[in-house]
């Protein structure tokens, strides 16, 4: 289990946040995963396993993608009353974006939902955004998960689907406030996506975590999983990853998701405004 690493109760105690695709069990087929085993791919074993990972992360802001509604309910009942749940559903498509924030750390004090104007016709991608206080130091803190297109690097950067979601995403920003951009990005760490993101001064929380693979598709291990801070207000500290090798099976009977999540711990600099 990923312990909370924080006794501290002053002003720079730390917090956790995951972002983690959970795969939809709508998108569960046995064509798209050969190595996974029978188990690891029905329905109610891979909720169970997937609700005992979920709860195993005691993280005090979850960022979700790929949630059914009926998963997240089975979520939120799993969390109890320990943690705000809130939701969004993708618009014609089966499942949304989870962010479960823990009450006894911060306070939501509003959301809303971006659904991208980019996007291919009858497609529908999004950001939750959520807007809290964090109890312990006072401070706002807004977090967008989000689940960007994929598009490959033949795509112009003028067009790129991912990119321009992202870009939206990021103009909803006011100067200076204190956002986690949380989720499933479907773009490399040296793509069109993520440079919009580091040049308009963001960073990414896990650069120095090895290994930093959170998906292995096809045997082609990749990072499309990311946090994003700017990193004049906080100061990561990631948790470790299992390492994947090229024939690690994912889905499995430890990891539910084709996914693996991505934790960070993270406290407030002090010079933070």
């Amino acid at each position: 289990m990923n312990q909370r690493t924080d006794g501290e109760h002053g002003e720079h105690a730390g917090f956790s946040v995951v972002t983690y695709n959970v795969l939809a069990q709508a998108y569960v087929r046995r064509d798209r995963y050969p190595r996974s085993p029978e188990h690891a791919l029905e329905a109610g074993a891979r909720r169970r396993r997937l609700l005992d990972r979920i709860a195993d992360l005691d993280a005090d802001i979850l960022c979700l993608q790929e949630v059914e509604p009926d998963a997240h309910a089975a979520i939120a009942e799993r969390l109890g009353d320990a943690y705000v749940a809130l939701y969004e559903g993708k618009r014609g498509r089966p499942d949304g974006a989870s962010v479960l924030v823990r009450r006894a750390r911060f306070r939501v004090r509003s959301s809303r939902a971006l659904h991208y104007e980019a996007r291919e016709r009858g497609d529908d991608q999004l950001a939750l955004i959520v807007d809290c206080e964090d109890l312990v130091s006072g401070r706002a803190l807004t977090i967008a998960c989000t689940h960007l297109r994929w598009q490959g690097r033949e795509v112009p950067e003028a067009e790129h689907l991912g990119r321009l979601q992202l870009l939206e995403l990021l103009a909803l920003r006011p100067a200076d406030a204190t956002w986690i951009i949380a989720g499933d990005l479907n773009a490399l760490s040296q793509s069109v996506v993520l440079e919009a993101a580091l040049m308009r001064g963001f960073v990414l929380s896990c650069r120095a975590q090895r290994p930093w693979d959170t998906v292995n598709i096809g045997g082609r291990r990749r990072k499309l999983d990311y946090l994003l801070i700017p990193p004049q207000s906080l100061s990561p500290r990631p948790c470790s990853l299992p390492r994947l090798e090229r024939d690690t099976p994912m889905p499995s009977r430890d990891e539910p998701s084709d996914h693996l999540p991505l934790r960070v711990e993270y406290r407030w600099r002090a010079d933070a405004r």
